[in-house]
């Protein structure tokens, strides 16, 4: 299990290579809090090296989910494969995240967050 954090415009975007380990997915969680506790609270997880997703990674994702928002801020997801889609839809969690085709227009998201709010 491969993560990288990098950062655009504030938001912070977790690449993750599979989320099937629920130990290294703690790990992934721990370094989350890190970052919330460092005043970042906006998510974007790309998900383009995954093709295939179990209740282990949906549980992940409502962890992050559930932490970013708890701290006021939100979580998007990128480049799903069309099995993770349909998991997504499957199980309605569709409708509890914001989800794009690519890293670009997640960011984009929370620009457009940002200036509803000012």
């Amino acid at each position: 299990m491969a993560y990288t954090f990098s950062e655009k415009d504030g938001v912070q975007i977790l690449k993750v290579d599979n989320l099937l380990n629920p130990l290294d997915n703690q790990e992934i969680i721990r370094a989350v809090e890190d970052k919330i506790e460092t005043s970042f609270t906006e998510f974007v997880v790309d998900l383009d090296e995954m093709d295939f997703m179990n209740s282990i990674g949906l549980t992940f994702l409502i962890s992050i989910l559930t932490r970013s928002r708890n701290a006021g801020g939100d979580v998007a997801i990128a480049n799903l494969s069309d099995n993770i889609k349909k998991i997504l839809l499957i199980t309605r969690l569709n409708s509890a995240f914001s989800i794009y085709e690519n890293v670009e227009d997640a960011v984009c998201f929370f620009e457009k967050e940002k200036k509803n709010i000012l």
